[in-house]
């Protein structure tokens, strides 16, 4: 059979939802920033659950999901924070392939835990795509996120669907781990040790300022460190402000930066940071 594109149509669009993959990550020495999906290890789940191609795009969202309806015939699938989902009005579970027919209608109602969610549809979602990725980034993509009466295209798939029983299973410890290892950053030589010690012995709490391009940590460290001339930064890159209180770099962050880069987040632990809520605490373990 012949795939015709499908659409979802956005009744509800919800706090900030967007399309997301992998991001662009070979487009740093033009400026452009990473993007791509806050918790990559989800996302990646979602695409292995439906057997799509790597970097297919997904649906993420976050804290106040969205309502939509499908056109045509296809498979889904929601990974990452828990969430109440319904299909119909009925509840489905988590990290199950769901089958969608023409005029379904999928609500996220509430999240339970984390921050981060993702919705795999099968193939993946046919959005604009600049730079070898379709990931969202305001100035980069005509849009920044998802509105009301939006649609967004995917490639409907009517071959008969075989109910599987099976489903991933969240890890009981997922969201639970407060430990975020990390690695020395370039000007963590600089540090005394006492504030090294605090750094990474002493638990920070997340701040209310947080978005997918940082997250501000509320506890300082004395800083005696002047700034530095421009550098290359990452997202996991944790940057020691003036004031004392250290900024981790998310998806999204610029390329450059100026304050000292004392520590670097690995990549499993930066998708666990990114389900943190404000007001959690994290322990940093150099690695």
């Amino acid at each position: 059979m012949i795939k015709e594109p499908g659409q979802i149509t956005f009744f509800q669009p919800g706090i900030l939802t967007t399309v997301q993959d992998q991001g662009r990550k070979k487009m740093s020495h033009f400026g452009i920033p990473y993007a791509g999906a806050m918790d990559q290890f989800s996302y990646f789940k979602a695409n292995q659950i439906l057997s799509n191609q790597e970097g297919s795009a997904c649906l993420e969202m976050t804290l106040m999901g969205p309502e939509m309806g499908f056109e045509s015939e296809t498979q889904i699938v929601f990974t990452g924070a828990t969430a109440v989902i319904t299909q119909n009005g009925v509840e489905v579970p988590m990290g199950k392939i769901l089958q969608i027919k023409a005029g379904d209608r999928v609500k996220v109602i509430r999240f339970e835990k984390g921050q981060w969610l993702y919705m795999g549809i099968k193939g993946g979602i046919e959005s604009e795509l600049i730079g070898g990725s379709r990931s969202f980034y305001d100035g980069i993509t005509r849009k920044s996120k998802i509105s009301k009466g939006d649609k967004l295209f995917y490639l409907s798939d009517p071959k008969p669907f075989v109910p599987v029983n099976s489903y991933a299973k969240i890890k009981a410890d997922w969201f639970g781990t407060d430990t975020i290892q990390v690695f020395k950053g370039p000007e963590w030589r600089f540090l005394t040790k006492s504030q090294q010690e605090i750094l990474t012995q002493k638990p920070f709490t997340l701040s209310k300022l947080q978005n997918r391009m940082g997250i501000h940590l509320n506890e300082a460290v004395i800083n005696t460190l002047s700034e530095i001339l421009t550098a290359p930064v990452y997202p996991g890159t944790v940057q020691l402000t003036p004031s004392g209180k250290p900024i981790v770099l998310m998806r999204d962050a610029q390329v450059t930066g100026g304050y000292p880069r004392i520590l670097h987040v690995c990549d499993s632990s930066l998708n666990v940071l990114s389900q943190k809520r404000p007001g959690e605490k994290i322990v940093f373990s150099l690695i």
